[in-house]
């Protein structure tokens, strides 16, 4: 590959990650000015509207971020409108800001933002702060501290942060001290296990969180491996029911955060320590692949299966349903491709967005596949191999029932040394015949794909078997 495919192999990769996560941490500040503060009651009740706050966005925020902001901003006396910058006119000046008391822009996309609304923005005079952590602004009067608190909570989000966040604005601008008895910001560390029952959700401490989910060895864990911006923006529903799910089953969710494009952070909570097995049976992956040589060196670490549920970004389960290809042309690299390489496998489609409101939700059939894959995929691993049932394909290239060929591949001496190794693992196999013995059963095992009248001289050596219909079926 050419440095130049490589570069534009990156920027779609990061530009791909920022669509899907979004935000994530506050960190840097600038110092601006801020307007005069006074001693403040906090609000615990539904008040009537005495703000109108306006959020800008981009596509890679979920609509139903703000739906969820709705009733938080009401109870605080806020009505909110969200704006996508796709709908703003680059013609739009600052008339487009009249009627709001303050002004967020919600994106990473920071110079696209700045672009579209070139003509608007110096005329943007209310307090207003640009919430990507990584380049954050703020102005309209808004004193540092005033701004990087409120970067905090709403970049860590979830519903605590939001309230303090719209207690903290409204304080701001009616010229009051925050609450004395308002809560800091949470904020959530970079990687942690998350569970909809815990204390504040997230749990920084395996062992701590084992405990407290009743873990025993004589239960499966199904580790499920999520983005933090589920959490963040109060958009859990998908992931909540597969928790419900993994635990009416029997096994212990174990369901983790941690940066996508970060390799190695995987290892402190699934493999901790190199000569012990790994903590969890089965990873459910719903990350979206970025860094596929990163995640396929560490999933290889875990010696555990890992396979992957997916959304479907196009519309709700009845869009899903219709649709004939079922995966958007675009998340074939990222959802498809890459994980494969990183050695995913049995990716399905479980998950999609409600239309009532927005809200990323399972798709219950295919959320349960997944959740019983796994499941059978961990009774499969605690059981001794000398108990398991194991098919062998070979093959028949070019066709003929006396092929027995592949490319630069003696089909019958790597049988032979799988077979081998097979035994050397504790699976219980007869003695592996010679190459002419070998050669010609299979040989015989082929037949009966080009002639008839064949079969039941094979099940009569026990070179075959029966299956019945209702066995399989069941």
């Amino acid at each position: 590959m050419t440095s130049s495919a490589r570069s534009y192999l990156a920027c779609w990769a990061t530009f791909f990650l920022l669509c899907v996560l979004g935000l994530s941490r506050a960190h840097a500040q600038q110092p601006l000015a801020d307007r005069p503060a006074m001693e403040g009651n906090r609000s615990t009740s539904t008040a009537a509207a005495r703000h109108r706050v306006l959020f800008i966005a981009t596509s890679n925020v979920p609509k139903g971020k703000f739906r969820n902001l709705e009733s938080i901003a009401a109870s605080a006396g806020f009505t909110v409108e969200a704006r996508y910058l796709s709908q703003i006119s680059a013609d739009a000046d600052a008339s487009m800001y009249q009627g709001f008391d303050a002004v967020f822009i919600d994106s990473y996309q920071v110079d696209s933002v700045k672009a579209q609304l070139a003509k608007s923005l110096p005329g943007l005079q209310v307090p207003h702060v640009w919430l990507y952590d990584k380049q954050p602004e703020w102005g309209g009067g808004l004193r540092a501290a005033t701004a990087q608190t409120l970067l905090d909570y709403y970049s860590n989000s979830g519903e605590q942060n939001f309230r303090g966040f719209f207690a903290t604005l409204a304080a701001t601008l009616e010229g009051k001290l925050a609450p004395r008895d308002l809560p800091p910001p949470v904020k959530f560390p970079a990687t942690a296990i998350y569970h909809p029952r815990l204390p504040g959700l997230v749990s920084a401490d395996l062992q701590t969180y084992l405990q407290w989910a009743k873990a025993t060895p004589n239960k499966p864990i199904i580790a499920v491996l999520i983005h933090q911006q589920y959490i963040a923006s109060m958009q859990t529903g998908f992931i909540d029911d597969m928790i419900a799910r993994i635990e009416a089953r029997g096994a212990t969710p174990l369901v983790l955060y941690a940066p996508a494009m970060e390799a190695g952070t995987l290892a402190p909570w699934l493999r901790p320590r190199s000569d012990a097995p790994a903590h969890a049976d089965v990873l459910i992956n719903t990350q979206i692949m970025l860094n596929a040589e990163g995640r396929r060196q560490e999933f290889a670490s875990f010696g555990i299966p890992v396979i992957q549920a997916m959304p479907y970004r196009k519309g709700d389960a009845e869009a899903w349903r219709a649709d004939p290809q079922g995966v958007a042309l675009m998340d074939v690299p990222f959802y498809f491709a890459q994980p494969e390489y990183a050695g995913v496998f049995d990716i399905q489609v479980a998950a999609t967005t409600r239309k009532s409101d927005d809200a990323i939700v399972a798709i219950p059939e295919q959320a349960d596949a997944v959740v019983n894959k796994a499941i059978h995929l961990a009774t499969l691993r605690r059981k001794a191999n000398a108990d398991k049932h194991l098919a062998l394909m070979f093959w028949n290239y070019p066709s003929g029932e006396k092929n027995l060929s592949a490319s630069f591949l003696n089909v019958p001496r790597s049988l032979q040394s799988t077979l081998d190794g097979l035994r050397a693992a504790g699976y219980s196999l007869p003695a592996t015949p010679d190459e002419t013995v070998l050669i010609e059963k299979l040989q015989r095992l082929l037949a009966p794909s080009y002639r008839d009248g064949l079969l039941e001289a094979l099940v009569a050596d026990d070179l075959a078997a029966l299956l019945p219909v209702a066995r399989y079926q069941a």
